[in-house]
């Protein structure tokens, strides 16, 4: 009876595991990020961006970030540690679904002349349907009209 028990709780194990499914690259990037529009205003700009889950898994607990790259030079540009986070982000995006959200970004107080204010960029960290380390990613780029 300890045998058949044993042996049918190890092929238990090995048919769950079997059926979990790897979260791959190709999943990550088929989820975008876009700039809608952007506004100018006395002191401040106000992007709005799209988020586009375009996996088949949903997208948890996602942060959305937006900053403005370094000038270095004229050709290279490195990345800024202040940076804004998109307020009224959206818990659990389904697969398909695309969702609109808004960033003020001040420039009061900055230095100006060294900011690529024409080339922001953004930072996605989320999950892919489950949250925990296995599923975390972290994903960014230019935030361009496409």
């Amino acid at each position: 009876m300890k045998i058949k028990f044993m042996s049918i709780l190890i092929l238990m194990v090995f048919l769950l595991t079997g059926c979990t499914q790897e979260i791959k690259l190709n999943d990550i990037e088929k989820i975008k990020v876009e700039l809608v529009k952007k506004e100018k205003r006395p002191g401040i700009i106000i992007y709005t961006i799209k988020l586009i889950n375009g996996s088949d898994y949903v997208l948890k607990q996602n942060n959305v970030y937006v900053s403005f790259p370094i000038e270095i030079n004229q050709n290279a540009h490195k990345g800024n540690e202040y940076k804004v986070e998109v307020k009224g982000n959206k818990l659990d995006i389904q697969p398909g679904e695309e969702y609109t959200m808004h960033v003020i970004m001040p420039l009061e107080g900055i230095d100006k002349s060294v900011l690529a204010l024409d080339t922001p960029s953004y930072e996605l960290k989320g999950y892919l349907e489950k949250v925990d380390n296995k599923h975390l990613f972290s994903v960014g780029g230019a935030l361009l009209n496409k």
